[in-house]
């Protein structure tokens, strides 16, 4: 993703440098902070799945972890032997949803990371880092991964929506100028091209129609007893090629 490109070249020169400190990824959910994570670990073990199963540990925090598999099991894993790789002695510890973590976890988290700093890094995935302590944040390089949608605008001047817009319009268009006398087939083809009565009443109201308020007036009343959007469509069909007086209806002209 072309909005993630800087934070990958930062991995990358930590990588190249082979100073690798301990990270927290933070930001909003479905950024692609994981993704980024992962291609990390991945650039780091030249993506070796043996040596990423032996030298990373992935703890979930949501799933109630809590200060006793801090104190035992991540404990355990940090103070294992680490084998050299291409010249790396670390391990690497990483902590999804650390922010589920209690107090009391985190704080033997931190004592954690003093103690193992030596030979395991530690990455951390959050959404709000507010709720980490400020301990451990004072020891972890911060990246903040961005909405990948964030940039609206941009997005928009990328793709001109309004060229499609008007391309259906013109479709429409000449259709209708197309409409024979068997109103029902017509209305089954205009349907099964992808138009709908709210791109009919869109015609009608660009076009110059005399009775064009008691049109969308009768329209609005009949749709709530009418669930078939074909059959609407059949209506405001009938309607263009004057085969139905709307005089007919109680409401026109606002007599209900």
């Amino acid at each position: 993703m072309n909005i993630h490109e800087k934070i990958i070249e930062k991995l990358k020169i930590f990588h190249t440098n082979n100073k690798i400190p301990n990270i927290i990824f933070h930001g909003p959910y479905g950024s692609g902070k994981k993704t980024i994570l992962n291609t990390f670990i991945n650039l780091l073990f030249d993506s070796d799945k043996e040596h990423i199963k032996n030298y990373v540990m992935y703890v979930n925090c949501s799933h109630g972890k809590g200060i006793k598999f801090v104190r035992e099991e991540l404990k355990f894993f940090a103070k294992t032997n680490v084998n050299t790789f291409q010249g790396k002695i670390y391990k690497i510890v990483v902590l999804l949803n650390a922010d589920k973590l209690s107090v009391d976890a985190q704080s033997a988290f931190r004592r954690c990371i003093e103690l193992f700093s030596g030979n395991t890094r530690f990455f951390i995935v959050v959404e709000d880092k507010t709720k980490i302590l400020k301990p451990i944040l004072s020891r972890f390089c911060e990246i903040y991964v961005n909405d990948t949608f964030g940039n609206l605008y941009q997005h928009e001047k990328s793709f001109s929506f309004e060229k499609y817009k008007n391309t259906h319009k013109d479709a429409l268009k000449r259709e209708l100028q197309k409409i024979d006398d068997n109103l029902v087939e017509f209305s089954e083809k205009l349907y099964d091209k992808g138009f709908s009565c709210l791109d009919i009443l869109n015609y009608i109201d660009k076009k110059k129609i005399d009775d064009k308020d008691n049109i969308f007036m009768v329209f609005n009343k009949i749709k709530r007893d009418i669930r078939s959007e074909k059959f609407l469509m059949l209506f405001l069909l009938q309607i263009l090629s004057s085969k139905i007086d709307l005089k007919m209806y109680p409401l026109y002209n606002g007599r209900f």
